[in-house]
């Protein structure tokens, strides 16, 4: 049975099962081959002959927008629109945003859960604090694409997951994803717990007076600090308000195509 991400002294650490392990990281490769199936879409050139050198292969990743003047439509599946969401309400501006960013976006997200999969090849799963947020971003992604399977889209839609995954043994294909959705939920929410419970005080008032600071700017005394997991979503325990279309931990979780999310 799968423990809780917890602090340790050279980082975090948690206990999963070899089948929940297994579990999560075909899930991380089937996103990444969705993720790469899209990058194949947009190949116009044929991929240069001869072996490549891996630095000039990552700079004309990063540079493959820079050819063309076309806007980048966004693409027809959902998931993959949820992974790569338009940077702008207006069409033809989200277009050019995601023409020049949507490869270095696409790419960071493919490192993450490449990551993410070595991570789990051995028990316990154990990283250190540089790692840790690499591995939350991947199991973001993934509650992402199972969102968007369940059509998870308000709190209503909520609610219906989580009776899902509590409901009886016999299970369909949506219950099924509802369970593994729950899981990946809680095990991001453990990890951020544990990334946080070593945060520096935000300040008390005997600080802000030695600073000559007649009120503490800082939040009161008990209010969860900015970040803190235990203000984030009361259904999904993320870290901002989440997103009910998607169960998304932010505005910025999954990177948006106008930005990067590493």
């Amino acid at each position: 049975m799968a423990t809780a991400f917890r602090a340790t002294t050279t980082g975090y650490r948690a206990d999963l099962e070899q089948h929940e392990r297994r579990l999560l990281s075909s899930l991380c490769a089937d996103v990444i081959a969705l993720l790469e199936s899209r990058e194949d879409l947009q190949q116009d050139d044929p991929t240069p002959s001869g072996a490549e050198d891996p630095a000039f292969a990552h700079f004309r990743a990063e540079l493959a927008g820079l050819g063309g003047e076309e806007p980048l439509a966004p693409p027809e599946d959902e998931v993959l629109r949820r992974l790569l969401p338009d940077a702008s309400n207006d069409p033809e501006q989200a277009g050019q945003f995601r023409r020049l960013s949507e490869n270095s976006l696409r790419s960071s997200k493919i490192a993450d859960l490449r990551t993410a999969r070595m991570l789990l090849e051995s028990t316990p799963v154990s990283m250190d604090e540089d790692v840790a947020p690499i591995f939350g971003r991947a199991l973001n992604d993934l509650r992402l694409t199972l969102a968007s399977r369940l059509r998870l889209h308000s709190a209503e839609d909520a609610e219906r997951v989580h009776n899902l995954a509590v409901g009886p043994s016999a299970k369909d294909t949506d219950s099924f994803m509802a369970e593994i959705y729950t899981f990946i939920t809680w095990l991001q929410e453990t990890l951020f717990s544990a990334m946080t419970e070593f945060l520096p005080d935000q300040g008390t008032a005997d600080d802000a007076a030695d600073a000559g600071d007649p009120e503490p700017s800082g939040p009161a005394a008990g209010d969860p600090a900015p970040g803190d997991p235990e203000a984030g979503d009361p259904e999904t325990g993320d870290p901002e308000a989440g997103d009910p279309e998607t169960g998304d931990s932010g505005p910025d979780a999954s990177g948006g195509a106008g930005t990067s999310s590493r």
